[in-house]
Formats: C-alpha cells, sequence, structure tokens
C-alpha cells in the first residue's frame, strides 16, 4: 500500500508540477560546521538541499536524525546499535536553526542536467518513506557524510569519481582536529575507542567528516566533468564555545602532584593514604570495566583497546587489600609485576598500535608512584606470608 502511494506521489508530481527538473532546479550538498558545544555535533554536519522555486519546492533531506523516544534508544545507544533515519525538512527552517548556533554554511551546488536530478529526487524520496527511513548508525563508516557519499555513489554508480588522495591521517587524528577544544570529550573517545581507528583513512573512509565530504566534492567528477558547479558559503559573525577552566590536563597534574606528595610522607613517615588510593584504583578499576564491556558486548569501535594496561579491571580491589594489616607474597608479586607492566607502557608508549591520550601518560605515573610507594611501606612495616 505504501509502495503504490509513493509511486502515485511521483507520478503526481511528474503529471501536475510544471517543468521539474528544469534550470530553475538546484540540487546541492549543504555542510554544516561544528557545533562544539555538543559532542555529537562537534564534527559538523551534512545534508541535501532539493530546490525547485517555480514548483514551491525547497527540501532538506537530513540523514542525522535519531529519536530519544524509539524504543531501547539508550540501551541500543550503549551496545552501538542506535538507529538514524533520514528526514525530510523544509530546508530554510533547517538554515535557520543552524544559523542560530553560529554554524557555517556551505552550500555546493551540483552541476547535473534533468534527468540525473530526478533520478537522485526519486532516490532520496524513496529513501524517506518509512520503511526505508531507518539505518544502522556508525560515528564512522555509516553516518550524516557518508550517506550522502554513498547515495552519489548509488544514483550515479561509476560515473561519479572522488579524486583526492588521503592526507596519511588515522580516524582518530581527525578526529582529534575537531576536539583540541573539547578536551574532555577527546579524552573520553581515546579511552573508550580502540586500535581500530589508529589505522589510516583513505580519501573516501575520511568523508565520514562533513569538511573531509566538501573537500572531496569540490574535485569530484560526474562523467568526467567537474561535479560542483558553485560554491556558496555562508560564515557567522562568530562560533564561541566555552571550555571549562578544569581541563584534564590540569586534573591529572594536580593528581600526579597529590601523588608525589603523599607518597613522599608515606615513605618517610609511615603512613597510609587510602581514601586517595580508593579514588584512584577503584576509579581506574571501573573504567577498565567499561573497557571490558565495550570490547566484548557492544559494537562499538572499542577491541584491542590498550588502555586495559593502566585501567585493568581488578585495580578497584587493590585499595582495600593495602589496607589490610598482612599481605600475601603473592599479592607483592602481582603488584611488583603490575609496576613493571606499567613502566613498560611509558616506555613503549610511541610504538604501541594505538594513540593514547597523552593525560594517560600523567595518570600512569600517579599509579606507579602510589603502587610502588605501598610497596615500600609493606616491607618496611607489614608482614608478609607466603
Amino acid at each position: 500500500m505504501v509502495n503504490k502511494f509513493f509511486t502515485f506521489f511521483l507520478v503526481f508530481i511528474l503529471i501536475n508540477f510544471k517543468s521539474f527538473g528544469s534550470n530553475s532546479t538546484q540540487v546541492s550538498v549543504i555542510t554544516i560546521g561544528p557545533y562544539e558545544n555538543e559532542l555529537y555535533s562537534a564534527f559538523g554536519h551534512s545534508g541535501i538541499r532539493f530546490w525547485d522555486p517555480s514548483n514551491g519546492i525547497d527540501y532538506f533531506y537530513n540523514y542525522g536524525i535519531f529519536d530519544f523516544d524509539q524504543p531501547n534508544f539508550y540501551l541500543n545507544f550503549l551496545h552501538g546499535k542506535l538507529l538514524y533515519k533520514v528526514g525530510k525538512y523544509n530546508y530554510k527552517s533547517a538554515e535557520a536553526f543552524y544559523k542560530s548556533q553560529n554554524r557555517f554554511i556551505k552550500e555546493q551546488i551540483l552541476d547535473i542536467d534533468d534527468n540525473d536530478k530526478m533520478l537522485l529526487f526519486k532516490y532520496l524520496e524513496k529513501n524517506v518513506q518509512p520503511e526505508n527511513s531507518t539505518y544502522l548508525y556508525n560515528y564512522i563508516f555509516n553516518n550524516c557524510a557518508t550517506k550522502i557519499r554513498d547515495v552519489l555513489f548509488s544514483v550515479f554508480q561509476e560515473r561519479v569519481e572522488f579524486k583526492s588522495e588521503g592526507e596519511g591521517m588515522s580516524f582518530r587524528g581527525l578526529m582529534d582536529l575537531y576536539l583540541k577544544k573539547n578536551q574532555w570529550g577527546d579524552l573520553g573517545i581515546d579511552i573508550c575507542l580502540g586500535s581500530s581507528i589508529d589505522v589510516e583513512a583513505s580519501n573516501l573512509d575520511q568523508m565520514y567528516l562533513p569538511d573531509y565530504l566538501f573537500t572531496g566534492l569540490e574535485i569530484a567528477t560526474l562523467d568526467n566533468k567537474k561535479l560542483v558547479n558553485e560554491t556558496l558559503t555562508y560564515i557567522p559573525d562568530y562560533n564561541e564555545y566555552k571550555q571549562s577552566i578544569f581541563s584534564p590536563k590540569l586534573i591529572f597534574i594536580i593528581i600526579l602532584l597529590i601523588s608525589i606528595y603523599i607518597s613522599f610522607r608515606q615513605i618517610k613517615y609511615g603512613l597510609k593514604y587510602k581514601y586517595f588510593d580508593l579514588i584512584l584504583f577503584c576509579g581506574s578499576g571501573l573504567i577498565g570495566l567499561l573497557i571490558i564491556y565495550l570490547w566484548g558486548f557492544t559494537d562499538h569501535l572499542s577491541k584491542n583497546n590498550f588502555n586495559i594496561l593502566w585501567a585493568f579491571p581488578i585495580n578497584f580491589i587493590l585499595p582495600f587489600l593495602f589496607a589490610r594489616e598482612t599481605h600475601k607474597k603473592w599479592f607483592i608479586i602481582y603488584v611488583i609485576f603490575y609496576i613493571a607492566v606499567l613502566i613498560s607502557l611509558l616506555i613503549l608508549w610511541n610504538f604501541i598500535p594505538q594513540n593514547l591520550n597523552q593525560n594517560v601518560l600523567i595518570i600512569t605515573l600517579s599509579m606507579i608512584l602510589r603502587l610502588a610507594s605501598n610497596i615500600i611501606y609493606i616491607n618496611r612495616n607489614e608482614i608478609i606470608y607466603s
């Protein structure tokens, strides 16, 4: 029934709309600038505009819609199985919304003939039908920008060609370009996502970022002719992002300085600092449990995550064992082994096939200090059983 209605709708347009697909009709790819106040908007956005002023049509096809009310939204998000959808809106309303966020808007008008305009329109209209509108979102391989790239391939097939080359950067390296101000978001991504995003992104792969889709389209060809005929740009007066003064580096340096101070006092005066160790090691242990969960039980790009070396899941039991008055020899051996693992992590930092966040280095130093100080304290003051 839905397919019959869709067919009737297209036939109605073709019969009743005058000069549909004429020279007055424009098809554009829209690139919206980053909006750093929300992490999911920090990389920008892409959409397709279909404008036919002679028939009062000005549609914005948006492949970046998610619905908080969809069944099991948060559970699906946690498991990396979030359904996104494509929607059709009035372009001027969408444009006004993005302008209200002080984001730049770049419009690339495609140089395509009437038949190609109709092919693209039919494809988009079919996509927005309820039975076709949803897709399984992936923030690198299947998002608002890659969907537009793939739409062009689906409609024009081998006629369209993207001629630019990759920049030799990894997926993570490209992400980092957009997270220089949002350091907490950058830290979270670097901890949760594994080494699979540290491989080099090809020309087509890097188009998961709207800016790189824009760049690729600028020199793309259709039937060996330039695909983009004209580019229009709106630049806002300002795009302000209020960065927190409590950056990860500042917080972790404070933790390191506290670790140095209390470790010195523990070794010199024989004091215990149970609550500080509780926060430090329970925190890293809980992060480790999160990494294991993301690695083994979700579809996020979290496999082969070398953060597990410092955020070891059983770390949360260490402060409780340190607090005891007597210790088993195996526990001492384990702690010494773990210190060796952390020191090896620092030595091999640049050789690990994953670009770990630099702030992790600081917290790793703090952990080494606290582990070593507790072992020295135990050897001096407490009984060790075999």
